[in-house]
């Protein structure tokens, strides 16, 4: 059941560039009618894969290990939080935020042709971090660092390379670090002006009948349109919640 009166930007049922949205407070689902193509960050099926569905989902309770998560580990707990869709596992992906899912931010831009679509959640209070401050943990025998979490859903009518979508990773995190400045955000470790949670996570979804494209930077017509949207975003994010 959606909540707009919680978001003042909320995602509508449905993308511009395809793709159901449906969210309550424990997570924000985006199924697609037929197969589309992601990178994720997630641990549930990151990297390039062909999803039908993508999601962002809120983890309820405070753990210090992998092991404390139902199933074990992050993917299996994800997966497990997937199964109350009728959808093959495989082709699912999903990022783990502490966000309550109805304070996301909806934003759509469009230029010329292009449309990009993003939702995003921002949770950086106790976890503002700027790149090079210093490590928290070392990853070993499942030790976790539980999320605070900046997560960026994108969403666009375009088709790109493996190397363009890779390229479309930085052009977010750029625009993600601007949005930060944007708003004054310092690291907890620094005086520095943070660049991001430590625990950012991404999902770029493409529409593989689109016209494909090669270039994702700032200087193109879809990579700076990208980074409005991530921008955007993310700034009415940080002021709103």
């Amino acid at each position: 059941m959606h909540t707009s009166k919680i978001t003042p930007f909320p995602a509508p049922t449905q993308l511009a560039t395809g793709g159901h949205v449906h969210y309550d407070t424990n997570s924000l689902t985006i199924t697609f009618d037929d197969i589309h193509y992601s990178l994720s960050t997630g641990q549930l099926n990151g990297g390039y894969h062909h999803t039908l569905a993508v999601r962002n989902q809120k983890l309820n309770f405070f753990i210090t290990t992998e092991q404390d998560l139902p199933g074990g580990s992050v993917a299996n707990y994800l997966a497990s939080e997937f199964e109350t869709l009728d959808l093959p596992i495989h082709f699912c992906t999903a990022l783990l935020t502490s966000a309550d899912m109805t304070k996301h931010v909806y934003t759509k831009v469009v230029q010329d042709d292009c449309i990009v679509e993003t939702i995003i959640t921002a949770g950086i209070e106790q976890t503002a971090h700027t790149a090079g401050d210093g490590y928290h943990y070392k990853e070993e025998k499942g030790e976790f660092c539980p999320p605070g979490t900046i997560n960026i859903l994108a969403f666009t009518n375009k088709a790109l390379t493996d190397g363009a979508m890779a390229k479309a990773l930085i052009t977010i995190t750029e625009a993600k670090s601007a949005a930060l400045q944007d708003t004054n955000i310092s690291s907890l470790q620094s005086t520095s002006i943070a660049t991001g949670s430590a625990t950012d996570g991404i999902i770029l979804t493409i529409d593989t009948s689109g016209d494909i494209l090669t270039d994702a930077g700032t200087f193109s017509l879809f990579g700076d349109t990208l980074a409005k949207a991530v921008r955007q975003g993310l700034v009415a994010s940080l002021t709103t919640f």
